[in-house]
């Protein structure tokens, strides 16, 4: 018997909410559904009563003025009319004694899927106008600054899947990947090469020129996973750089009349500390001497791609 395997994108958009639960609320709300300020979620046992009639994920969702309520999470990638069927069954089977409402919330990058999610579900007389919520481009929203990425990385996720490819705009993935630096390595890295494999390749192609020339190297002929990780570090100096001119509007940086060399010459030295830090690597007092010391945006830039895979900080500062 054939089983459908889910994509890679399908089964990172539930690891993604998985791990994020707390933006199930917001989710719920821009797609339609109630305001929830100041819910409190808990993750769900997904697994309904027969095995073939499952929701991706499920959360229990309970906010002051409202009560509890089930909350589904089906991720749709394509078309597929047998799922009207099965999405009321999702509904009807998180119901319990214990919580008797629940909602679906159906989430897709594709506007096509969107409109066609949205759309009422008969379930016969008297019984005409069942829907579920859609999160579709239209309810997702576009995350442009790397600092609001930071806070929440996995909506500059959904907003890069959403419109890069739309807007043929490079930094909407830059922006992504600025926020998912801030994941434990391993997350971002895979869910940078899922970003990185679901654009378009005219998009991907002006992304790779963008990473490659700051590099100074030539673009990869697929997501390796070596470009993966130059694009992390790409997005990360997006990132530093975004908070640095924060601070310095407000005034909180020093030596904020510094010329534009040395501005750069400390956000690369920024860049390199976090990095190691997120490695798990602390330099030495020589270590940060020469760190401190260096005044040269090539050599800076040699040891942040170093960093981004050194297993130590001798090795990073070859």
């Amino acid at each position: 018997m054939y089983v459908h395997m889910p994509s890679p994108l399908h089964q990172t958009l539930i690891d993604l909410l998985r791990h994020a639960p707390d933006l199930v609320p917001h989710l719920l709300a821009v797609a339609g559904g109630p305001a929830m300020e100041g819910a409190t979620v808990r993750v769900l046992d997904a697994v309904l009563d027969q095995i073939e009639r499952r929701v991706d994920l499920a959360f229990e969702v309970t906010c002051p003025g409202i009560g509890t309520v089930a909350a589904g999470i089906e991720v749709q990638l394509r078309i597929n009319p047998a799922k009207l069927i099965s999405w009321p069954v999702y509904l009807t089977t998180m119901r319990t004694e214990r919580c008797p409402r629940a909602c679906l919330l159906v989430l897709t990058p594709d506007p096509r899927v969107a409109a066609w999610a949205a759309r009422p579900i008969d379930l016969g007389p008297g019984n005409g106008s069942f829907r579920v919520h859609v999160l579709g481009p239209e309810q997702i929203p576009r995350i442009t600054q790397p600092h609001v990425a930071r806070r929440h990385p996995e909506l500059g996720f959904l907003s890069a899947l959403a419109h890069a490819d739309h807007d043929h705009d490079p930094e909407l993935v830059r922006t992504a990947l600025a926020g998912l630096t801030t994941l434990d390595r391993a997350r971002a890295r895979s869910y940078g090469s899922v970003l990185l494999d679901c654009i378009d390749k005219a998009l991907r192609a002006a992304l790779e020129a963008s990473v490659m020339e700051e590099d100074n190297q030539t673009s990869p002929s697929s997501v390796t996973p070596e470009f993966v990780d130059r694009a992390l570090a790409w997005g990360y100096r997006a990132l530093i750089d975004d908070e640095r001119r924060i601070a310095l509007q407000e005034g909180r940086q020093e030596g904020r009349e510094v010329g534009r060399e040395e501005g750069l010459l400390l956000g690369r030295r920024e860049v390199l500390v976090r990095l190691l830090a997120r490695g798990g690597l602390r330099p030495d007092t020589n270590e940060a001497r020469r760190i401190d010391g260096c005044d040269d945006l090539a050599t800076l830039d040699r040891w942040i791609d170093q960093a981004i895979s050194a297993a130590s900080v001798a090795v990073a500062l070859r």
